[in-house]
């Protein structure tokens, strides 16, 4: 291993283990930790995003028979597969840790309290064992049909065997149970922590931002682990596709932005209007801002010139400005439930800290997949140069 890679390395676990010390040092001090928890959550459902993604942007390019989505597919696996311990290990953090401080119906109610709630009234849906096994089952189907998924893929670059077929329905298989455990972490973590609040667009919503963010995030991934000959640049033609899926996601995500809100907003209905426009109010508003900002107008824009699709520096730029426009999307969907927006959180020590623990985890993740799978490439050996 290189110089490079090993401070990289280095500078990746100071930043994790930066994370942990933080958030534990605050948990152990700090008399209501709840803002605390919230601010894990809202870091596990983005990084839970962007990694789940990976996969599913090579099942789309499979069902899509993009021949360019090839080049970007395997490493898009990898990053799925690479996180599932992490996935699993900060959802028990939370879950024995954060349960009664983030959900309402998990607490013992007290007068006055945040978290009164009348049990008899409380569906059996929202329980904390029913929590467990739902998020624990639908990630693990995921999970297994993703790595079955992997594995033909691989067996399909090995053998001259027919596998298209079984290939296509295992792509639209794990792109089901996607949609199935991305609507279920919607309802977990963005409707069951506000009491009375629901809408049926919201899980949509949701797994269409992880899909803009995790395509952007694979791009970035790409752009530092494909390896590449001295002086040899990114296919222009994967470039200007790339840009223009990206765009076509931007609008996506704009128009479901648009669906649940003026919905809400028309029934005019206190207990579903209340918690959206608390993301607009006080310390969150400029915040909410910056969102649709990063989200859609400077992305929606920028990739209108095909001279910023064709140049990786200034993709790169684009794809880096949606993952934090994605993360800030997370953050206004967790926080107001738990601030009162007269104090902001958003660029506190605590939430920065635990952003670049987030991604140091990813990446290190990704780093250790790799060494212990060196056979796998990250660009298939059938997987073409030409844009078709």
């Amino acid at each position: 291993m290189n110089k490079n890679k090993m401070i990289t390395i280095w500078v990746l676990l100071a930043l994790l283990v930066n994370g942990i010390a933080v958030f534990a040092y605050n948990i152990a001090v700090a008399e209501d930790t709840t803002k605390f928890w919230a601010l894990l959550a809202t870091t596990y459902i983005y990084y839970l995003g962007l990694t789940q993604t990976g996969i599913v942007f090579s099942a789309i390019m499979r069902i899509a028979k993009s021949e360019w989505g090839r080049h970007f597919s395997r490493l898009g696996e990898a990053l799925t597969l690479s996180f599932i311990p992490a996935a699993f290990g900060l959802f028990l953090i939370i879950y024995f840790g954060g349960t009664e401080h983030l959900f309402y119906w998990a607490r013992h109610s007290s007068p006055g309290s945040h978290g009164e709630v009348h049990v008899r009234h409380i569906s059996p849906w929202l329980g904390t064992g029913l929590f467990f096994w739902r998020t624990i089952v639908s990630m693990s189907l995921f999970y297994i049909m993703s790595w079955v998924y992997f594995r033909w893929c691989r067996l399909e670059e090995r053998c001259d065997c027919d596998m298209e077929r079984r290939l296509n329905l295992t792509a639209g298989f794990v792109m089901f149970f996607y949609v199935v455990t991305n609507t279920n972490t919607a309802w977990d973590f963005g409707m069951m922590i506000i009491q009375h609040w629901e809408s049926t667009i919201f899980p949509a919503y949701f797994w269409v931002g992880n899909v803009f963010a995790g395509t952007a995030f694979v791009f970035l991934m790409a752009v530092y682990f494909i390896p590449r000959a001295p002086g040899e640049e990114m296919d222009k033609d994967h470039l200007d596709s790339m840009g223009k899926l990206l765009i076509g996601f931007s609008i996506l995500w704009i128009y479901m932005f648009w669906s649940q809100h003026i919905v809400i907003w028309y029934s005019d209905l206190p207990n579903l209007t209340g918690p959206l426009l608390k993301q607009r109010e006080g310390s969150f508003a400029p915040v909410f801002a910056l969102m649709i900002l990063t989200v859609f107008i400077i992305p929606f824009f920028a990739l209108l010139f095909r001279s910023v699709k064709l140049r990786v520096l200034s993709l790169s730029a684009v794809a880096f400005i949606i993952c934090i426009g994605i993360w800030i999307n997370r953050y206004l969907m967790v926080m107001p439930v738990f601030t009162n927006g007269e104090e902001s959180v958003f660029a506190t020590y605590t939430g920065v800290a635990l952003f670049f623990a987030g991604l140091a985890m990813v990446l290190l993740s990704f780093i250790a997949f790799r060494a212990f799978s060196p056979a796998v490439k990250l660009v298939p050996a059938s997987a073409p140069k030409e844009h078709h």
